[in-house]
């Protein structure tokens, strides 16, 4: 019976617009079958139990039912003695008509019926008898009283202006025209019905009673009268009605008349069941199927009536189509052989094309199949389609247009930045700000009223986490005994030009906490429930203390649930002061990339995975000794204030290598890299070059090395710092030809997620990653996010093509499970209320946390000091499905016991 259930709920529901059914060349609404279901016993109880479904759903699914053997009662009631001439003639339909009629999609009526109720109306009235040479002027007499309007001839119109001009010689000339008019068009104007005019074409275009056997549509509607109609063929009569029945359902669901949309259509979401109960050939339940059938092979047009009838009445009406019925647990299969048979059936016009019988069981008294029903609910209405919506918009657009400020308007639009999102979502607070001459939108949001930045793939990974969000709360209010917690990713989320390494850098990173998320959310689970909240700091994080002062800091005083800030791009000035402020403000910190020395000296609330410059220093010491280098060159650009990460790395390098007693110099461009002289003119295959840049530079630096060299052996191991790792990760910064064959080498933050390689793409980290289950928990879910991602509408250059993990989002995804850790362990403290973000705090130091990237403990130190630092290497620059190999790696694996190389890296 549940495969039943699914099938009809499926039916319920409305295509799109432009779908495309598999079977038929039909674009939007699709063909639906009348559903009969055969019982030796009665098959009430279904009906009224799948009634109760149906009324239970919200939004509601418009639907009507019918017991058909109180129709003719229902009639006596709707119609009584004396207000009619004859009954309906098909009183099972004018009964449906009337359910409907009362059925309401939300504040709107489904349908007045206009059709129907015109042609019932002609076949139950006849022609008053009228004196004079027009035989027409009793069939408009009796049109007019359908429609409740007049409409004066020529001569009155005539009288009308003789009455009305004053002037004579003015009166003479009105007085032509209006003769003149009389002969031409008043004269047609005395024949004409106001109000009739669609009803008029559609009759006449249709093909039920041979509406062209008559001139004009007043011609058709006598003979449909009483005294006329006798002469016709009555069962043409009948398909008209069933016809002009559907045309109304039809009308009301109709998305576009023409051209234009219609939004009245747009807002049914869900077709129309109608269930009639105890169909029987006596009672005219066959009848009306029958006529539908016909009507819809004769006409070819889809309608939105989904007719569920049901009968146990002997012989059955399949031994008469000489159908079979099916069980319910083959409805779903027998729903996909009538598509396929449709069109077939169709054009045969065949008596039995429109069924699909289903043979109930003997009703148990077992009501328990009815619990894992699936709800009976429309679809929610698109927000444009809601009433009064795009009223809203066209208002706003007029104001717009109309005050001053047209400016601020076409900035905001160009910045991407919601005008209004402020004044609808309490979750979003943005500003148009400059930086270094360019207007960007800085603030934060919830919600997807507001988008920062305009790369594709950083747009549809924070619409993603904005989706996660509202299930977030969803399941909140389902379940309120799960406490609700948020997240706030602070970062650089626009710029002045493209940029797509930063761009696609960012989304990872929030890539890596909707996976989280994802993995969180989930409805099975009774852990906290995670939402985030995205801000934007401007382009290198400019006008981040901006942001946090006037828009961050009123949000965490509103909003408890807020428990941390993950994120801060680049160890700039403006970064260190956010980092200090928000250790004022008591808030855990996470920086995802941060890696400057001095940071964890500013606030004593900041957290650091990644180990600092210190370790980055010790790191390419070591591997320098390891390697055996005879010198070690540092470039670098010029050093200034601003960026704090590339001083405080060449100052403590220098410092290491100098203790070590290993011989380096320090080498400074001024302008760019190409200043770096080239390295093949010596042999310098014995020595190392250490890059200490930003990746905008990489490329350049490494054409600059490798300049006019003939023999790629005379050239020194090239290693770069942990800044480089976007331009590993971009396939279109390392497919240029001028670094084909190039072999590089460069500091990983998160090594073992790289590792993980191609496998865990695949749903399966490599084995020689031993990264155990929480590896094998990200790859897998990083697996259906990086297919769903694949599968999206993003252009081709957005989608990531990288055959390993991000680093990023590793990263991102642990600092989230962090949070999300010393929540569950606050609450098994104190479960009465939502922690406090200086609880959150001190439980970081007390955690020992195992994730994707390997372990931490803030137990010694709030930066990861302890974590792994892994030095990859690529053979072949150019070859982006080249898998980094591990030749360095310092500090703890994922477990103490975890095998190791004589190098380091796992076994």
């Amino acid at each position: 019976m549940q495969v039943l259930l699914e099938v009809i709920r499926g039916l319920c529901d409305r295509p799109g617009f432009f779908y495309r059914s598999k079977t038929e060349e039909i674009v939007g609404d699709q063909p639906l079958p009348l559903l009969y279901l055969e019982s030796e016993a009665s098959p009430t109880a279904f009906l009224r139990a799948l009634e109760h479904r149906l009324d239970e759903g919200r939004p509601a699914i418009p639907h009507a039912y019918v017991d058909v053997s109180s129709v003719t009662a229902e009639v006596a009631k709707n119609w009584p003695s004396g207000t009619r001439e004859t009954p309906p003639l098909l009183p099972l339909l004018d009964v449906l008509s009337d359910r409907l009629g009362e059925v309401h999609v939300g504040t709107e009526r489904l349908t007045r019926f206009d059709h129907y109720r015109l042609v019932d109306w002609l076949t139950s009235k006849r022609l008053p008898r009228k004196p004079g040479r027009d035989d027409r002027a009793s069939v408009i007499e009796l049109l007019r009283q359908w429609t409740g309007k007049t409409a004066q001839g020529g001569e009155e119109v005539n009288r009308a202006v003789d009455a009305f001009i004053p002037g004579l010689v003015t009166r003479l000339g009105l007085g032509l025209v209006a003769w003149v008019g009389s002969k031409v068009g008043f004269r047609w104007l005395a024949k004409r019905v106001p109000g009739l005019s669609r009803e008029s074409k559609w009759f006449m275009r249709q093909n039920f009673a041979l509406p062209n056997h008559s001139i004009e549509f007043l011609g058709f509607a006598e003979r449909l009268t009483l005294g006329r109609r006798e002469s016709e063929n009555e069962e043409q009569i009948k398909l008209l009605l069933v016809h002009a029945f559907l045309e109304d359902l039809r009308i009301a669901y109709r998305r576009r008349p023409r051209f234009l949309p219609r939004r009245a259509g747009w807002r049914r979401t869900a077709y129309i069941p109608v269930l009639l109960d105890g169909v029987s050939k006596d009672n005219g339940g066959w009848e009306l199927l029958e006529l539908i059938n016909d009507v819809r092979n004769e006409t070819g047009e889809v309608d939105p009536l989904l007719v569920i009838a049901a009968s146990s009445v002997q012989p059955a009406l399949s031994q008469r189509l000489g159908t079979t019925p099916v069980s319910p647990d083959e409805t779903a299969d027998a729903l996909a052989t009538w598509r396929e048979e449709l069109p077939r059936k169709r054009q045969m016009l065949a008596p039995d094309a429109r069924y699909l019988m289903i043979r109930l069981p003997f009703p148990s008294p077992d009501r328990k199949k009815w619990k894992g029903a699936p709800a009976f609910q429309a679809a929610p209405v698109r927000w444009l389609a809601k009433s009064r919506r795009l009223e809203a918009i066209i208002a706003a657009i007029v104001v717009v247009l109309l005050v001053p400020g047209f400016v601020t308007v076409q900035n905001h639009f160009e910045a991407n930045c919601s005008i209004v999102g402020s004044a609808i979502s309490p979750g979003v607070s943005t500003r148009l700000m400059d930086v270094d001459g360019n207007v960007e939108c800085l603030g934060h949001s919830d919600n997807g009223n507001q988008v920062f930045g305009s790369n594709e793939r950083l747009r549809w990974t924070q619409r993603a986490v904005f989706a996660q969000n509202e299930e977030a709360e969803r399941l909140h209010d389902t379940n309120p005994g799960r406490p609700l917690v948020s997240l706030l990713y602070f970062s650089s989320l626009t710029h002045k030009d493209s940029n797509p390494d930063a761009d696609h850098s960012r989304a990872e990173e929030l890539e890596g906490m909707l996976l989280k998320q994802r993995q969180q959310n989930d409805r099975s689970s009774s852990g906290p429930l995670l939402r985030i909240v995205i801000a934007n700091g401007g382009g290198l994080m400019k006008r981040a203390q901006d942001v946090l002062r006037d828009m961050i800091t009123p949000l965490l005083e509103k909003d408890p649930s807020i428990i941390g800030v993950i994120g801060l791009d680049r160890s700039v000035k403006q970064t260190q002061e956010v980092i200090t402020s928000l250790g004022s403000l008591g808030v855990p910190t996470i920086g995802t990339t941060l890696t400057e020395a001095s940071l964890p000296d500013l606030s004593a609330t900041y957290f650091q995975l990644i180990p600092g410059n210190a370790r980055q220093a010790d790191l390419v010491t070591r591997y320098a000794k390891h390697v055996g280098a005879t010198k070690v060159t540092i470039h670098h650009p010029k050093l200034n204030q601003d960026d704090v990460y590339l001083t405080n790395l060449v100052n403590l390098l220098g410092q290491e290598l100098a203790r070590a007693e290993v011989r380096f110099a320090a080498d400074e461009w001024t302008v760019s890299p190409q200043e770096v002289p080239s390295q093949c003119v010596e042999d310098h295959s014995t020595e190392l070059v250490f890059f200490a840049g930003r990746e905008e530079d990489f490329g350049e630096f490494l054409r600059a090395v490798g300049k006019d060299c003939y023999d790629k052996n005379r050239l020194p191991r090239i290693l770069a710092d942990d800044a480089i790792i976007r331009f590993i990760a971009q396939k279109a910064s390392r497919v240029q030809d001028s670094l084909a064959g190039m072999r590089v080498s460069y500091v990983s933050m998160a090594g073992l997620i790289v590792l993980a390689g191609k496998a865990c793409v695949a749903g399966k980290p490599d084995p020689s990653a031993r990264g155990g289950l929480p590896l094998d928990a990200f790859c897998a879910g990083y697996s259906k996010l990086a297919k769903e991602i694949q599968e999206s509408p993003l252009p081709a250059e957005d989608r990531p093509v990288k055959p390993w993990p991000g680093e990023h989002m590793g990263v991102a995804y642990d600092a989230a499970g962090l949070f999300l850790d010393a929540v569950i362990r606050a609450y098994s403290r104190r479960a009465s209320s939502t922690p406090h973000r200086g609880a959150i705090g001190a439980e970081f130091r007390e955690l020992e946390f195992y994730g994707a990237t390997g372990r931490t403990d803030f137990k010694k130190s709030r930066v990861g000091e302890a974590r792994n630092f892994t030095i990859l290497e690529v053979t072949d620059l150019h070859d982006y499905e080249q898998q980094p190999t591990c030749v360095f790696l310092t500090g703890d694996l994922y477990g103490p016991d975890t095998p190791r190389l004589p190098n380091g890296c796992p076994a």
